[in-house]
């Protein structure tokens, strides 16, 4: 018999959070304290012993003779709307922030953060010691370095950077922006 080791599948790829999560957890720890408070009130109210002692008392009777007017059903219909908007927003594809590592043995996801620091520490072993600042997404990759006065040095740069990013997929566009060294300060 021949073994057939399988090859372990990708990872699912990393992604954020909804938009609405942390404003549904504080809604929904709002209403569990609403609702522990409701039911100490329901609780004296059926103990029979202290039913004036209610802390929504005056609360449930206003609300029972409350008259329905344009401006409650106003609030009654946003408030429908801010919970549909809620669920909507809820079941949104969530954002997609990583970039795969294109790897034959493992899963590895890299933020565009990352992508950034690796293509800066790219050119400073390139260059050496200089001005250099980058910003990646996951589409594009855009590198800002100060001239240092050799030839065709932002093809080499596009070069290095490309063979860095070839792994990744998508793989970003590279852009080198070469700028102007600054002028030399006079010493006094």
């Amino acid at each position: 018999m021949a073994d057939n080791p399988k090859t372990p599948a990708p990872g699912a790829e990393p992604k954020g959070n909804p938009f609405v999560r942390w404003l549904t957890v504080l809604l929904g720890l709002f209403f569990l304290g609403l609702a522990s408070v409701i039911g100490r009130d329901l609780w004296y109210r059926y103990q029979g012993d202290i039913p004036h002692n209610a802390w929504m008392r005056s609360v449930f009777a206003w609300i029972g003779s409350a008259n329905v007017d344009g401006t409650g059903a106003a609030v009654g219909i946003l408030m429908v709307l801010v919970g549909l908007w809620f669920i909507v927003s809820a079941c949104k594809p969530r954002p997609r922030r990583h970039v795969q590592v294109v790897s034959p043995t493992s899963s590895i996801w890299v933020r565009p953060v990352d992508i950034a620091r690796k293509s800066t520490a790219a050119v400073r072993s390139e260059l050496g010691q200089t001005s250099i600042t980058s910003r990646a997404s996951r589409r594009k990759l855009t590198v800002n370095v100060v001239d240092d006065g050799s030839e065709n040095l932002a093809g080499r740069l596009v070069s290095a950077l490309n063979r860095e990013v070839q792994r990744l997929n998508p793989t970003p566009r590279v852009k080198v922006n070469v700028l102007p060294a600054p002028p030399a300060k006079e010493m006094p």
